[in-house]
């Protein structure tokens, strides 16, 4: 009599579309997070290029850039880049580095050599190197351990790096 009864039991499909969902669920839930996610960190990847660009785009043109400082060059930078990234990035997202160098000898590596870097014409270049940090937008990245923000670097170089002529710059 109890086999039989637990054979009837093992027959009935009552409730196995609730246990199915109620398993199924959450993982669907996390997909879709994970998504959104995914989709949020390539927005923001995308909106700071296009403002470094534009940022910088200005510079490339203007031929007395040369002449200011890093720091009056980063301070531009920084205003330029929140301006042009759609309210979508603040000072607090991003750090601007500025590294400047006299002539492509020297952003090359080259070794000084004064009787070398007297006669080299070549336009000085600049090395602009932002880094980004952005916290996510769900917790679930800190539940596997990957942290509260994701981090990307973005690099740029400034100048006229196929110029022959110092009247170029």
């Amino acid at each position: 009599m109890i086999a039989v009864r637990l054979r009837e039991l093992l027959n009935q499909q009552h409730g196995v579309t609730a246990v199915e969902t109620a398993l199924i669920l959450p993982v669907l839930l996390f997909g879709i997070m994970m998504l959104f996610e995914l989709a949020r960190i390539s927005l923001m990847i995308g909106i700071g290029n296009l403002g470094l660009e534009r940022a910088l785009q200005d510079f490339r043109s203007d031929k007395a850039f040369y002449e200011q400082g890093p720091e009056a060059l980063q301070d531009a930078i920084e205003a330029r880049l929140v301006d042009y990234a759609y309210g979508l990035l603040d000072k607090d997202n991003f750090v601007v580095e500025i590294f400047t160098f006299d002539t492509l000898r020297q952003f090359g590596g080259g070794q000084p050599d004064t009787q070398i870097d007297d006669q080299d014409r070549s336009p000085p270049v600049l090395s602009v190197t932002v880094d980004l940090t952005q916290p996510f937008m769900t917790p679930l990245p800190m539940l596997f351990g990957i942290g509260d923000a994701f981090q990307y670097q973005y690099r740029q170089l400034l100048g006229n790096l196929t110029s022959d002529k110092a009247e170029d710059y």
